[in-house]
């Protein structure tokens, strides 16, 4: 998303290090337009969860790591353990986590700079990746942001290229290109992906290239050239990447982090989905982008929606057709926070309007009943139930338990 990004919280009685030599989870793989785990198909449905890795919303303990000047802190086990919890909740069975994969160009970094890792930053990351499995929740990892966020995106890149561009000046620089063309830039921008996918787990003892729990990698997040909505990034530099992540983790999916469908990637045999983010729901252009990527025998995959805006009917229309399409694998909301924990009682909120807050009691009627049509479409999605709109919806405790006994 184009705005700031989200919070979540989650209270568990918290384990110490521990060392998982195997997974239970089988991995998921392609056919065609289908994704399927154990022979079975498999839909992609949850949240966005962006500050699983790093945080901007909360300002953390006196003593705890913070960067003043993005606010930028480290979240707590418990926030991420409830996001776990919420999403099985919910009936999801994935999440789209930028800070999993994107972190560079501050001290909290896993990347501060250049080829220099971070080893304190990899500390919720393991801890969200080993919880997810743990939950039965896969995740999707973008690997580059299209902007200048706190995070970290293709502007530290260029900047540590030699180019002095920052986003508020020069979005519309054709320079920005060069994050795309130059070839130290691009080999910068592959070494920091092997930093991120050969991480061995401290929790799992597994890399992130042989955890099934991280069923995709994507290219970037809303990846775009010099001009709002022109989808140049360049097809060539795309399959280069998806190549690259391929040959670091063969078992993972990859997904075109192109803002929109470009038609020049259809053909790129290493891309296995295709995705587009829907400011305003457009069920129009989310048909027409179906229909686009079904024809080259692909998947689509709707990475963010607006939850809360316009009228409940478009929304109900937006998540039937996903829900009637075989090419469709799914979709994720934008955007998921939960409370403040280890602190129960207060919630984590986001300057855009669009944070859910799962069980908040300040939520309004609309935003509990767009919950509910949420779960509604989640199970429909990945367990193939229908359950009325109104369902009352499952309460998450708080602390969440970090080893539930449901699954």
């Amino acid at each position: 998303m184009r705005l700031s990004l989200l919070l979540l919280s989650a209270v568990g009685v918290l384990a110490s290090p521990i060392r998982r030599g195997a997974t239970k989870l089988s991995p998921i793989t392609r056919n065609g337009t289908t994704l399927l785990v154990d022979g079975k198909v498999w839909k992609a449905v949850g949240p966005n969860v962006y500050w699983l890795g790093l945080d901007e919303n909360v300002t953390p303990p006196a003593g705890e790591p913070f960067y003043a000047p993005t606010r930028a802190s480290y979240p707590t086990k418990e926030r991420i353990t409830e996001v776990m919890a919420t999403v099985q909740a919910l009936g999801g069975t994935m999440i789209r986590g930028h800070t999993l994969g994107i972190s560079v160009g501050n001290p909290l970094s896993v990347w501060p700079e250049p080829g220099v890792v971070n080893e304190r930053a990899f500390e919720p990351i393991d801890w969200a990746v080993y919880q997810a499995g743990v939950y039965g929740i896969r995740l999707l990892v973008p690997l580059i942001d299209n902007y200048d966020y706190y995070h970290g995106g293709k502007y530290n890149f260029l900047r540590w290229g030699g180019f002095d561009l920052n986003q508020r000046r020069d979005e519309n620089n054709p320079l920005v290109q060069q994050f795309y063309t130059n070839t130290t830039i691009v080999t910068t921008f592959k070494d920091y992906i092997k930093t991120i996918i050969t991480h061995r787990n401290q929790y799992t003892n597994l890399t992130f290239a042989e955890d099934p729990t991280i069923f995709a990698y994507e290219t970037g997040n809303e990846l775009l050239g010099p001009v709002w909505g022109d989808m140049n990034s360049p097809a060539d530099w795309v399959q280069d990447i998806a190549k690259y992540i391929k040959s670091l983790s063969p078992q993972k999916l990859v997904v075109d982090g192109t803002y929109g469908i470009n038609k020049t990637h259809l053909g790129i045999e290493e891309v296995d989905i295709f995705s587009d983010h829907m400011y305003p729901v457009d069920t129009t252009k989310l048909q027409e982008d179906i229909t686009l990527i079904e024809a080259a025998g692909k998947p689509f995959f709707a990475g963010e929606y607006d939850w809360v805006g316009g009228n409940t009917a478009n929304l109900q229309s937006m998540f039937k057709i996903i829900e009637e399409s075989p090419a469709a694998i799914g979709d994720t909301f934008w955007s998921q926070f939960g409370h403040n924990a280890p602190d129960c009682t207060t919630y984590v909120d986001h300057s855009d309007g669009l944070a859910l807050q799962y069980g908040n009691p300040k939520n309004t009627a609309n935003q509990n009943s767009r919950i509910q049509l949420i779960r509604k479409h989640f199970i429909a999605m990945s367990q193939g139930k229908e359950i009325a709109p109104d369902e009352a919806l499952p309460i998450v405790p708080c602390p969440a338990p970090t080893s539930p006994s449901f699954r």
